[in-house]
């Protein structure tokens, strides 16, 4: 990211991101070579480092440009602290999309219209999740895609529209109370009349819809030549069985779970 994007955007780093990065690799055949190297904020040991490669260049760039929207719907719906925060952060953002959409800039476009589809439902109140879900899903299965063959490009779409759907709903279950309180977009303030009825969707069906999501990316997952490289497949397959239900477990208000 320092390299492609900026110091400022290594900051940005974040679990997502490593999964596209890993699934990009997978799919794109890219060469690994990982060396035992200092990094900032591990300097007095070495850790092995990943070498730079052409599936962690195009992450960056997708990263760079979803930091970019995400610091803009921020401005657009927060108040006080995190408002000004993302009005100082906004110049770096725009820098680091404006180095990602120079080096891809089809990809930002691919953004840049799924945004205005998100915006537009926003602000038409949509009540329908499952409609900006998929928005969202569709960008993240079109960057994900991105360049590939068209076999591998199938997959890749596959893995990002349900990977993208999970994120947004379980993001939108996270934020419902913060976003009642705040008065500010969620799919599900205007999907259900009150809190008791939004409780009795999480208990009856949500968690069996996200499941549904986790197993869509899986069977996709599986569907990847990975050549051989066992470690890659395990990294991948951690974060779906294990990330994302640590992660749903976080959105469903549980402080632990069994990892099932």
């Amino acid at each position: 990211m320092k390299i492609h994007t900026g110091n400022i955007s290594r900051v940005t780093l974040s679990f997502d991101m490593t999964f596209f990065a890993l699934v990009r690799m997978a799919l794109a055949q890219t060469k690994v070579s990982v060396r035992r190297r200092r990094c900032f904020v591990h300097p007095l040991r070495k850790r092995p480092i990943m070498d730079d490669n052409d599936a962690l260049a195009y992450t960056s760039y997708v990263s760079a440009i979803l930091m970019y929207h995400k610091v803009s719907d921020t401005i657009a719906d927060d108040k006080g602290l995190k408002k000004l925060g993302a009005y100082t952060v906004r110049p770096y953002a725009g820098g680091m999309k404006r180095r990602a959409a120079k080096a891809a800039y089809e990809i930002a476009v691919i953004a840049d219209t799924a945004m205005k589809k998100l915006l537009a439902l926003e602000s038409e109140h949509c009540g329908i999740p499952d409609m900006p879900a998929d928005v969202f899903g569709d960008m993240l299965g079109r960057l994900l895609a991105y360049g590939l063959d068209e076999r591998n490009a199938r997959i890749a779409y596959e893995i990002g529209l349900h990977t993208g759907r999970w994120v947004y709903l379980t993001d939108a279950v996270f934020d419902y109370e913060n976003d009642q309180k705040r008065k500010t977009y969620n799919p599900f303030l205007f999907a259900f009349s009150d809190s008791e009825q939004m409780e009795r969707f999480k208990e009856s069906a949500l968690k069996g819809i996200m499941a549904m999501e986790a197993d869509s990316i899986m069977r996709a997952v599986e569907l990847i030549d990975f050549h051989g490289r066992a470690m890659l497949r395990s990294c991948i397959e951690n974060i779906i069985y294990d990330g994302m239900e640590d992660a749903l477990s976080m959105a469903f208000g549980k402080e632990q779970t069994d990892g099932e």
